[in-house]
C-alpha cells in the first residue's frame, strides 16, 4: 500500500479500498460512519465491495439523495441525520458532487450559525477551525475534482451562493484505488480527462507562484494525454492507474483554491435551466481560455505545450481544440443544452467571483462573454450565416 501524506493522508494503489477504509477507521475508533453517495454508487456493481470494507460490527447511515450542486438544504438533512444517529465519521464514496456536499455537511454540522455567515467572503477561511468531523474521501473516476481540494461552493436556502474555503475542510483521509475506476463509461472517462485538462491548464498559467504545485500541474497533463485514449477504449489498469494519479495531481496543484475555469463553470451551471457537469464545461472552454491567455503569456504556455507533446507549430489553444476534440464528449457550450440567452449572465457572475483574478490577466465580463459566445456553436453558426 502506498501512502502520499501531502495535504492530507492519501493511500494510492490498486485494490487498496478495502485495507485503507478499514485501517484508518480501526486505528481512529471510528464505529458509526455516514456515507455520502449517489444513488448510483450504492446500488451499482461496486456497493457490495465499499460496503463489505467496514470493519465487524460497524453500522453504517447512508445519504443518497445528493443535488448536482452542494446545498445548504441537503447539508442540513445529512447534520440531523449524523447528529441524531451519532455518527463519529462522514465517508464521501463516488463523484464530486458527494465530496462537496459532504465537505458542507461538515460544516452545518460543527456550527449552528447560517452557512452564509462562514463563507470566503466573511472570513470563513480563519473562521472554520479544526472542529469539523472527519471526512473520508473515497473518489471515483469523477471524484477527483473535490477529493482533496479545501474549497466548495454552496448553493444557499434564499438562492443564492457562496464559496467555503478552509484548510479544515481537505479530507481527512484520501483512498485512491484505480480499480474503482474500471467499468467507467468512455463518456465518464472523457468527461474525468476534460476536468484534469481544465484544471492543470489553469492551474499552472496562474500567475501564483508555486514550484510543486506547477509541477504537478505539468504532470498532470502529461500523464492524461499519454493515456486517456486507453482509458476511454478500454478498462486497461495501467492506463485506469495513470488518470487517477493525474487527477491526484491536477488537485493538488490548485494550492490557494479555484482558479478561473472554475469561476466560469460555475457561473454557468448557477445560469442553466437544468444540470451541466463542470468538468464537461471546463473541456468546452479550457481552449478558448487558452486562446486569451496566449495575448500575454508566453514562456509558461510554451511548458505546458511540451508537457501536452503538442504538434510542431501548434499553438495551446488549437492542441486542446484537438485534444479534446477526440474524446467522446460534447464540443460546445449548444451540445451541453446552454441556452444562449444566458450566457450575459454567466458573464457577470464570473466576472464577481473572486477566482477570476487568479488569470494571467484582467477578465471582465465583456471578454468572459466573447469566449462563452465563441464556445457556444449555435451563435457562431448564426454569426457565420448572418455574414
Amino acid at each position: 500500500m502506498t501512502l502520499i501524506t501531502y495535504r492530507t493522508r492519501i493511500h494510492f494503489a490498486d485494490g487498496v479500498l478495502e485495507e485503507a477504509l478499514r485501517s484508518e477507521m480501526e486505528l481512529n475508533g471510528k464505529r458509526r460512519p455516514m456515507i455520502v453517495a449517489e444513488e448510483l454508487h450504492i446500488s451499482g456493481d461496486m456497493s457490495d465491495r465499499f460496503l463489505s470494507s467496514f470493519p465487524i460490527r460497524v453500522r453504517a447511515e447512508c445519504f443518497s439523495a445528493v443535488p448536482h450542486r452542494a446545498s445548504e438544504t441537503a447539508a442540513r438533512s445529512i447534520a440531523k441525520i449524523y447528529l441524531e444517529a451519532d455518527c463519529d465519521l462522514l465517508i464521501a464514496y463516488g463523484s464530486s458532487r458527494a465530496m462537496d456536499l459532504a465537505k458542507v455537511a461538515r460544516v452545518a454540522i460543527a456550527y449552528d450559525e447560517p452557512i452564509e455567515t462562514l463563507s470566503a467572503e466573511e472570513g470563513g477561511a480563519q473562521r472554520i477551525s479544526n472542529l469539523l468531523p472527519d471526512l473520508y474521501s473515497v473518489p471515483s473516476i469523477l471524484g477527483f475534482a473535490s477529493a482533496i481540494t479545501d474549497y466548495t461552493r454552496v448553493k444557499l436556502d434564499n438562492g443564492g451562493q457562496v464559496l467555503l474555503s478552509s484548510r479544515h475542510l481537505i479530507p481527512t483521509v484520501a483512498i485512491c484505488d484505480p480499480t474503482l475506476t474500471i467499468g467507467a463509461s468512455p463518456e465518464q472517462s472523457a468527461c474525468a480527462a476534460a476536468g484534469i485538462l481544465a484544471r492543470s491548464v489553469d492551474g499552472y498559467l496562474s500567475p501564483s507562484y508555486n514550484p510543486p504545485a506547477d509541477g504537478m500541474a505539468l504532470d498532470a497533463l502529461r500523464r492524461v494525454v499519454k493515456n486517456v485514449a486507453r482509458v476511454v477504449e478500454d478498462d486497461d489498469l495501467n492506463a485506469r492507474r495513470e488518470m487517477m494519479a493525474s487527477g491526484l495531481n491536477s488537485s493538488l496543484a490548485l494550492h490557494d483554491g479555484p482558479r478561473a475555469i472554475h469561476a466560469i463553470c460555475n457561473a454557468i451551471a448557477s445560469v442553466s435551466d437544468f444540470p451541466v457537469d463542470p468538468s464537461a464545461l471546463g473541456g468546452v472552454l479550457i481552449p478558448q481560455l487558452a486562446r486569451t491567455y496566449e495575448q500575454v503569456e508566453t514562456r509558461r504556455i510554451a511548458d505546458v505545450c511540451r508537457s501536452l507533446s503538442l504538434h510542431e507549430g501548434e499553438t495551446l489553444s488549437d492542441g486542446l481544440t484537438r485534444i479534446v476534440g477526440d474524446l467522446p464528449l460534447a464540443q460546445n457550450l449548444s451540445d451541453l443544452g446552454v441556452s444562449g440567452a444566458s450566457l450575459g449572465r454567466a458573464a457577470e457572475l464570473a466576472a464577481r467571483d473572486r477566482a477570476i483574478a487568479k488569470a494571467p490577466l484582467h477578465l471582465d465580463a465583456k471578454l468572459i462573454r466573447g469566449m462563452l459566445e465563441a464556445s457556444h456553436g449555435q451563435l457562431e453558426t448564426k454569426k457565420t450565416a448572418s455574414a
